[in-house]
């Protein structure tokens, strides 16, 4: 990949960092994006830093296999569990992992989601399973989702959130969005006088 494409896709995580804080699915730092950028590399956001202040230059470029980064930003706490993702998945070119508040519900509560909505079923599956719990940034934890993963596109993360995986960014946002959306459909339809 040469450097205008690696520029590209940085531009393309900051443009998704802010869009996923403006639909509500992220809030302050919490949450993290990543694309692959080649068979060795992936383009992570940084930890701490808030999605409406980050910059291209801010992405951190981390080699898969070994989670080392290079630059002087230091990358999401999460990059283990994003390369795992690479590494399972050859055909996934990004990760998105949320704290967004209807799949939170479904994390708090420890319990995978029904996806009732024939479509969004047909585009993201009619379960999502629910990964066992494991502390942020942690081997554990990584071990735990990527076995709830498996060749499904999205699960739920007990007690954190979830995450799930696309083509391209476009297509883990698209992904990202209709889980948050089949979450509040469930919670909604129960609630309903």
């Amino acid at each position: 990949m040469n450097r205008k494409d690696e520029m590209n896709l940085r531009e393309l995580l900051v443009e998704y960092g802010n869009k996923l804080l403006e639909e509500g699915l992220v809030q302050g730092t919490w949450g993290n994006l990543s694309v692959r950028l080649d068979e060795t590399y992936m383009l992570c956001t940084p930890s701490g830093l808030d999605y409406e202040r980050l910059t291209p230059a801010d992405m951190v470029l981390v080699e898969c296999s070994t989670l080392e980064h290079i630059g002087p930003q230091k990358p999401t706490s999460e990059k283990g569990l994003h390369a795992g993702i690479y590494l399972l998945h050859s055909d996934a070119g990004a990760v998105i992992h949320t704290h967004s508040k209807y799949c939170c519900i479904f994390a708090a509560a420890d319990m995978p989601l029904q996806v009732e909505d024939p479509q969004l079923a047909a585009e993201i599956g009619e379960i999502l399973p629910i990964a066992k719990y494991g502390f942020a940034g942690t081997k554990a934890l990584t071990k735990n989702t990527l076995k709830a993963l498996g060749a499904r596109p999205g699960c739920i993360m007990s007690h954190h959130g979830m995450i799930c995986w696309g083509r391209d960014l476009p297509d883990a946002f698209d992904k990202c969005r209709k889980i948050e959306q089949a979450a509040k459909a469930y919670i909604d339809r129960r609630w309903e006088k």
